[in-house]
C-alpha cells in the first residue's frame, strides 16, 4: 500500500511514518518542516520512503503529491492551544480550511482510505462521574480544539462507497519520539523532576487520557488494514482506559520514579479540561491494545534524559 503521511516529521507523525515503513508501506511524508527534518533521517535514502517539503495550504502542492497513494493520514496541524493562540488565523487555515482542502483533493483523486488525526481535547470539561465515548457530546473550549470539531465533520460527510474516512481522537500523547516534544504532559513533569527536582502543578484534579505515540501508530496501522466497513465514517478514541490519570497522580508517579522529586501545587483555571475517555470501541471492533504503561513511559524518558540524549531539552525546537 502507499501511503502519504502529511505532518509526517512531527511528533507524533513521525512515529507512525516509521512505524508504516516497518510495516512494508510505500511511505511518502509531506511536512512543512516547520521544527526541522531530524525526525527524518533514519528514513532519508531507504527503498520506499520519500521526504517532500511543502505547505498543505497550497491546492497545487497537494495536486502534485497525493496522486497515486492508496491512503492518506493527516497529522499536519497546528498543535495545542498556545501555539493555535499565538496564531489564530494560521491556526484555522492550517487546521480547519487545508484539512478540507485535503479531503476534497485526495477524494477527486480516488485515494481510498482516509486518516485524520483528532484529539481527546474535543470533550473539553466533564463531569467528574462523566467518561466520554466517541457518541458524547463535545465541548471545544479553544480555537484548537473548535477547528479539530470543525474539521471532523467535513471528513466524516465525505464518506462514500470508493472513499473511506476515519477519524482517530488520540489522548494526551507521551513518548520519546524522533521529533521530541517536552510540552506535553508525561514529558513535561519528568524533565521538570529530572532538571529540577521539583513538579509544579496546575489544577491537580483534572483529568487527562494518555497514550504513547507508539501506540498511536500501530493504532494508525491498525485502522489502514482493517476491513472498510469496519472503519469508514467511524471514530474512535485512542487510548487505554487504565491509562486515564488525575495530574496530581500523574505528579506522584512521576516522583516514584524519579527519586528526591518535590511536587507543588497551584490554583490556576487557565485550563479548564477535565475528562476521562472510554476506548471500548476501539478494542471491541478492531482489537486495539495499549502496550505502554504511564509509568513505562516515564522510565523511558528519564533513562533518555539521564543518558543525556538531548543536548538542550529547553531548545524550542522541542515545544509547541
Amino acid at each position: 500500500m502507499r501511503v502519504l503521511v502529511i505532518g509526517g516529521a512531527g511528533y507524533i507523525g513521525s512515529a507512525a511514518s516509521r512505524f508504516l515503513w516497518e510495516r512494508g508501506y510505500d511511505v511518502t511524508v509531506l511536512d512543512l518542516l516547520l521544527f526541522g527534518g531530524e525526525s527524518m533521517v533514519p528514513l532519508l535514502g531507504k527503498p520506499r520512503f520519500k521526504l517532500i517539503r511543502g505547505d498543505i495550504r497550497d491546492e497545487e502542492t497537494l495536486a502534485q503529491v497525493i496522486p497515486g497513494n492508496d491512503a492518506v493520514c493527516l497529522f499536519a496541524a497546528i498543535v495545542g492551544e498556545p501555539a493555535c493562540n499565538r496564531d489564530t488565523r494560521a491556526a484555522v487555515e492550517t487546521n480547519l480550511v487545508a484539512a478540507r482542502k485535503v479531503v476534497k483533493v485526495a477524494k477527486d483523486l480516488g485515494v481510498k482510505r482516509f486518516l485524520f488525526a483528532s484529539t481527546c481535547s474535543n470533550y473539553g470539561v466533564l463531569d467528574v462521574e462523566s467518561v466520554a465515548t466517541e457518541e458524547s457530546p463535545l465541548q471545544p473550549i479553544s480555537t484548537y480544539s473548535e477547528t479539530k470539531v470543525a474539521a471532523e465533520l467535513d471528513v466524516l460527510a465525505a464518506a462514500s462507497q470508493r472513499f473511506h474516512p476515519t477519524v482517530l481522537r488520540f489522548s494526551t500523547a507521551f513518548g520519546v519520539s524522533a521529533r521530541m516534544r517536552f510540552d506535553l504532559l508525561v514529558s513535561d513533569f519528568t524533565l521538570a523532576a529530572y532538571r529540577d527536582h521539583e513538579v509544579v502543578i496546575y489544577g491537580e484534579q483534572f483529568w487527562r487520557p494518555f497514550v504513547h505515540v507508539d501506540d498511536i501508530a500501530s493504532s494508525v496501522g491498525l485502522v489502514l488494514e482493517s476491513d472498510p466497513e469496519l472503519v469508514s465514517g467511524e471514530v474512535f478514541n485512542i487510548g487505554s482506559n487504565a491509562a486515564n490519570t488525575k495530574k496530581i497522580e500523574l505528579g506522584k508517579r512521576v516522583a516514584r520514579q524519579v527519586a528526591g522529586t518535590k511536587l507543588e501545587f497551584v490554583r490556576r483555571d487557565t485550563d479548564p479540561r477535565s475528562y476521562r475517555v472510554d476506548f471500548s470501541k476501539v478494542i471491541g471492533r478492531l482489537g486495539f491494545r495499549a502496550k505502554w504503561s504511564v509509568d513505562r513511559g516515564i522510565r523511558e524518558l528519564h533513562q533518555a534524559l539521564s543518558a543525556g540524549v538531548w543536548i538542550d531539552p529547553s531548545d524550542p525546537r522541542y515545544y509547541n
